[in-house]
């Protein structure tokens, strides 16, 4: 009976991360991907590079997947990323946390010549320019795109508003216009 309402309250989404990670069981790279979608706020993480990332940062350091399962017990429904950020910080688990963000943001673990290279294309980082470009080096839509018009962004150029506010001032009465254009304009010498 327990073991079908926690089920059915992880896949309602009520429960962030499989149970088994409050339970003492191995943290796993779906236990992972849970995490990884708390700290990001991404609920559409694809679990295959997040089955990768978790390998990479396990390989990089044997502590990982302890100090992951710590911070997966710090995750309360409702929980922003911020508010989960500072639960870790108390825990002594920000960098865990950082490292994880960091690793779907860039697609990458480690630095220098030890980094790996999970994912380019996917990384995180190019999702919030992906309406309008494609990662570096990728050609998006065959030769010579970049010519084309980008996308609307639904903003106004400057010169466009100025235009659109003399287009819609008021005009000025003929008898204010006479007045003003028989008054002599004032010269400083």
């Amino acid at each position: 009976m327990l073991k079908t309402l926690v089920a059915a309250l992880t896949h309602a989404g009520f429960l962030a991360v499989a149970p088994r990670a409050f339970a003492g069981a191995p943290f796993t790279a779906q236990d992972f991907v849970a995490v990884s979608q708390a700290l990001t706020g991404h609920r559409n993480l694809d679990a295959g590079i997040g089955a990768r990332l978790f390998s990479a940062l396990s390989g990089a350091d044997r502590g990982f997947a302890a100090r992951g399962a710590e911070l997966a017990k710090r995750i309360r429904p409702g929980q922003t990323p911020q508010q989960l950020l500072a639960a870790a910080d108390e825990a002594n688990l920000r960098d865990t946390a950082l490292a994880i963000v960091t690793a779907w943001y860039t697609g990458t673990v480690g630095h220098g010549t030890k980094a790996v290279m999970v994912t380019y294309a996917n990384a995180l980082m190019y999702g919030t320019v992906g309406d309008g470009m494609s990662p570096p080096t990728y050609c998006a839509n065959g030769p010579l795109w970049w010519i084309a018009e980008p996308p609307p962004a639904d903003v106004t150029s400057p010169a466009v508003a100025a235009a659109a506010r003399r287009a819609k001032a008021p005009t000025q009465a003929p008898k204010q216009a006479a007045t003003q254009a028989a008054t002599p304009a004032h010269r400083s010498a």
